[in-house]
Parts: C-alpha cells; sequence; structure tokens
C-alpha cells in the first residue's frame, strides 16, 4: 500500500511538470537523468539463527560484508516550482554497486552486486536565481527493493550449508547540491543512502550509500 501510494505521488509530479504551462525555463519540467560515483553496500547478520535450520548445537554467527566500488544510477521524473525559490519532484531510480571487490568478515564468500530500484521524493530549495542560472539544495526521502546479487554462489556459508541472496523493501534519505545551467541542463553532487530488513533470511541487514555526481536534462 505505501509503495502504490508513493508512486501515485511521483506520477503526479511527473505529470504536473511535463504538461505544466511554466516550462523548463523556470524549473519545471520532465527529467531523465544519470548518477555516476562510488557506493558501498553489502549486508550484516547479527546472531543469525541457524539452530532450528542446521544443527542445535551450533552458536549463532555474526557477519558482515561491504561490496565497495563503482556506483551507477539512473533516475526519470519530474519537477515543478510553486514559487520562484522552492519546488519539489518526484522519479524512479534505478542502480547499484556494480563489479564491486567484497570484503567479508565472518562465514560469508562470495562478491556481491547490491541493486536499488526505489521511488524518491525531494524538496528543492534555491540560493540563486537568474534567467539563465539556478543553484541550491534538495533533501528527501525513497521507499524501494533492495537486493544483492552473488554471480559466483551464495553469500553466506554455516556448516556448509548456503543461505540464498537477500532482498528487502527499502527507506532512504537522499541530499545534495544541484545547479540549473540555460535551464535544461541539471548538474548536481547527490548523496543516497538506503537500508532495508530482508525477507528472505533471518536478522540480515541490507544497506547501500552512494556518493557522486549526476546529470540530468530537463525536457
Amino acid at each position: 500500500m505505501f509503495i502504490k501510494g508513493f508512486s501515485k505521488i511521483i506520477l503526479s509530479f511527473v505529470v504536473v511538470g511535463f504538461f505544466s504551462n511554466a516550462t523548463a525555463a523556470n524549473g519545471n519540467g520532465f527529467f531523465l537523468g544519470l548518477d555516476v560515483g562510488g557506493a558501498i553496500g553489502g549486508l550484516s547478520n547479527s546472531n543469525f539463527n541457524v539452530t532450528t535450520n542446521i544443527d542445535p548445537n551450533l552458536p549463532p554467527k555474526d557477519t558482515l560484508q561491504i561490496n565497495a566500488g563503482f556506483g551507477l544510477n539512473v533516475r526519470i521524473g519530474g519537477q515543478g516550482y510553486f514559487n520562484e525559490k522552492n519546488g519539489m519532484r518526484g522519479y524512479l531510480s534505478v542502480g547499484g554497486v556494480f563489479g564491486a571487490p567484497s570484503y567479508a568478515f565472518g562465514d560469508l564468500k562470495a562478491t556481491g552486486i547490491t541493486a536499488v530500484a526505489d521511488f524518491n521524493v525531494d524538496y528543492l530549495h534555491d540560493f540563486v536565481v537568474s534567467e539563465t542560472l539556478r543553484f541550491g539544495l534538495y533533501f528527501g526521502v525513497s521507499s524501494g527493493y533492495l537486493m544483492t546479487f552473488y554471480p559466483g554462489g551464495s553469500a553466506l556459508i554455516i556448516a556448509d550449508r548456503d543461505i540464498p541472496r537477500f532482498r528487502g523493501i527499502t527507506a532512504g534519505l537522499n541530499f545534495g547540491f544541484r545547479a540549473v545551467v540555460s535551464n535544461h541542463n541539471q548538474f548536481e553532487f547527490s548523496t543516497k543512502s538506503v537500508i532495508t530488513n530482508s525477507v528472505a533470511t533471518e536478522n540480515i541487514f541490507g544497506f547501500q550509500v552512494f556518493i557522486g555526481a549526476n546529470y540530468s536534462y530537463i525536457f
């Protein structure tokens, strides 16, 4: 229900931005963008309960895996201003940590790829507004879905038993600085952080932190 409501909010921003009689010249419009940067993603597991599944004599296990490497996100959405300096936007973001080396502590193996698809709503505030330049910041929230894949095998080994890849619904925060140049070109320094609890395996906590730069074209 929450995801559906979130998607309706974003759709409303897209529709308003796309059909607004105030064009991209004052910051309203449909946009398509790309984030490129560094990212950290992975999972942690506190006192994983293996006794009910494998051997009642096995102690609980604590593990942590971090995938740190190249991050990439694609955005599509719409934005609109309700006065000269303040506005909002909604968009879909899809991306993750790709080709990342794995740093493991505990009974973990393999290299993971942490992917996130989520809906985002950001508040926009501009400090500088002119005919050819806008500069300001944004902050917002997100909700979606996170999954970590393990191309070389499962993530967690306890008593020679593979625990499958994990996935879960996310909650996240967005923050960054943005500039709109010549009405259509939007540049950003962006941060994005999401967390989740696995729905596949008990006591698994997933996360992703992205820091990078974004370019979006406002139509």
